[in-house]
C-alpha cells in the first residue's frame, strides 16, 4: 500500500507531547549513573552477562518493532510542520534512546570486564604441559602473568557479545528487505514487527532474573548503580503509559516495559538491602579499631598508675 498523506491527520496532543519529551530526557539521565559507575570503578564486575544478553537483545528488537509499527510517522514528516513532525516522533526517539543507552551499557560492560576474570590461573609449580595425568590445576580468577585459558566468564561474555552483534544484523537486514520488497504496511512486515515485539516481551520477563540470581548470591551489589535504579523503576511504568497511549501502536510495544519496571523493582529492594547491610558493616568495622585503642589506652594507663 503506497504512503496515503490523509492519514497524517492524528497528532499526539501537547499533554502527551510534553509527557514523552520529559520521558525521553529523564531516560537518557537516568543511565548515566550506571555509565558513571562502571568508569568510576573500571569494572563491571557484579554483572551478570546473561543480563546483558537479554536486555540488549531485547532493547535491539523492541527498536525495531517501534520503527517498523510507526513507519507513517517518518513518512508524514514530509508532509508535516517541523513541530508536528518532532511531536509524532517523540515515541520513537523514547525507544530508540532507551535502546541506545543499554548497548552503551553491553559496550561498558565488554570494554571493563575485570582482567582477573578473563583467564584461569595455573598453579605454582604446576607444568603447563603433560600428560592427561599431569595437566596443571586450574584456579579462577587470575591476577599475574601465569595465565591459563580463556575463563568460563569471559568466554561467556564474548559468546554474549557475538550473539547480540548477530541479532542487530538480523533486525536491521531483514526489516529493510520487508520494507523494500512488500512495504512497511503489509501485512508480513507488520508481523515481524509484532513478533520483535514479542520477542522483546519474552527477554524482558527473563532479563532480570540472571542478575537477581547473581546479585543475590554474591550478596553486593557491585558494579550495579542503584541511583539509575531508582530512577527507573518509577520511570518505567510512567514509560510504558506514555507508549501505550501513542496513536498506531498495540499492546505489544510497551507491555515489555512494564514487565521490566516490575522486575526492577525487586532487583532494587534486593540492592538496596545488601547496601545497607555494607553500610552497617563498614560502619561496625570503623568503629572496631577506635575500641581496640580506647581500650590499650586504658591498659596503658592502669600499668603507669600502678608503677
Amino acid at each position: 500500500m503506497p504512503f496515503d498523506p490523509t492519514l497524517c491527520g492524528e497528532v499526539p496532543s501537547s499533554q502527551n507531547t510534553i509527557l514523552t519529551a520529559l520521558l525521553c530526557v529523564g531516560t537518557f539521565l537516568s543511565y548515566l549513573p550506571q555509565h558513571l559507575k562502571i568508569l568510576k570503578r573500571r569494572s563491571s564486575d557484579g554483572i551478570s552477562p546473561y543480563f546483558i544478553l537479554l536486555g540488549t537483545v531485547g532493547a535491539g528488537s523492541n527498536i525495531t518493532n517501534i520503527i517498523l509499527l510507526q513507519f507513517i510517522a517518518l513518512q508524514c514528516c514530509t508532509v508535516q510542520t517541523y513541530g508536528t513532525c518532532v511531536a509524532s516522533l517523540l515515541g520513537i526517539f523514547q525507544v530508540v534512546i532507551q535502546g541506545t543507552m543499554f548497548y552503551i551499557t553491553f559496550i561498558l560492560y565488554m570494554s571493563f570486564f575485570p582482567e582477573q576474570n578473563k583467564y584461569e590461573e595455573l598453579a605454582d609449580g604446576a607444568e603447563a604441559e603433560g600428560d592427561s595425568e599431569s595437566r596443571p590445576l586450574l584456579l579462577p580468577r587470575s591476577s599475574g602473568s601465569n595465565r591459563g585459558p580463556p575463563s568460563v566468564e569471559w568466554q561467556t561474555a564474548m559468546w554474549v557479545a557475538g550473539a547480540v552483534v548477530l541479532h542487530a544484523g538480523i533486525c536491521v537486514l531483514m526489516s529493510v528487505l520487508l520494507v523494500a520488497l512488500v512495504g512497511p504496511y503489509a501485512a508480513p512486515t507488520r508481523t515481524w514487527a509484532s513478533l520483535l515485539g514479542l520477542f522483546s516481551l519474552c527477554l524482558t520477563c527473563l532479563q532480570f532474573f540472571p542478575q537477581i540470581i547473581k546479585t543475590w548470591r554474591s550478596g553486593s551489589v557491585g558494579a550495579l548503580s542503584i541511583p539509575m535504579m531508582l530512577m527507573q523503576t518509577p520511570g518505567g511504568f510512567v514509560f510504558a503509559y506514555s507508549i501505550a497511549i501513542r496513536p498506531g501502536v498495540n499492546w505489544s510495544s510497551w507491555i515489555s516495559t512494564f514487565v521490566a519496571a516490575t522486575l526492577q523493582c525487586v532487583l532494587l529492594v534486593i540492592c538496596l538491602s545488601f547496601e545497607a547491610q555494607a553500610k552497617s558493616q563498614r560502619a561496625l568495622d570503623a568503629t572496631v579499631p577506635v575500641v581496640a585503642d580506647a581500650e590499650a589506652s586504658e591498659a596503658q594507663a592502669s600499668e603507669n598508675t600502678s608503677t
